[in-house]
């Protein structure tokens, strides 16, 4: 076993419901899945790491070490209660990202497989578009005035699920 791959999984309980903030952390966080039946929320971080939220619990996956958890469990407590405090200024967002079909955005996109955005194929860049990885702007062609249309389609059915890069603030 490589301990330098290992990845911690951690969960805080709260006695108090955090939900009625989930719509709202939603928004303004880029939630990756948004389950209101249920009410959990699914936040997609960069390097692999995933904060679940439910309404009494938060789980954190990928952490490295119990200093990384506390870290993440901080922020992420930090952001729901700004979140929920300015909530009143914020349009609640009820969809997510994961609705999102790579074959939707492959349509979208010049479908040149020219590379320029560091992938071999367009397929390539469209499930790591879906995935947040990239942005619309690593995509050098689609900037290109004969592909305005298909980069306005591509930014409107984007944001339809708000959809945001895994580094965007």
């Amino acid at each position: 076993m490589d301990s330098t791959k290992e990845v911690l999984h951690g969960i805080a309980n709260f006695s108090a419901d955090i939900s009625p903030s989930f719509p709202y952390v939603n928004a303004e966080l880029g939630g990756w899945d948004y389950d209101r039946t249920n009410q959990v929320l699914l936040l997609k971080l960069s390097d692999g790491k995933w904060i679940t939220l439910h309404p009494h619990k938060i789980a954190i996956r990928g952490i490295k070490d119990l200093e990384e958890a506390q870290a993440l469990l901080d922020w992420i407590k930090g952001q729901i209660n700004d979140i929920y405090a300015r909530r009143e200024s914020i349009t609640p967002r009820y969809a997510s990202q994961a609705g999102l079909k790579v074959m939707e955005i492959l349509k979208l996109t010049p479908m040149t497989n020219c590379k320029a955005c560091g992938y071999a194929t367009c397929m390539a860049y469209a499930a790591a578009l879906r995935e947040g990885e990239v942005s619309l702007a690593d995509c050098p062609p689609l900037w290109e005035e004969k592909f305005r249309e298909k980069r306005e389609k591509l930014q409107a059915y984007l944001d339809s699920f708000g959809w945001r890069a895994l580094d965007a603030d």
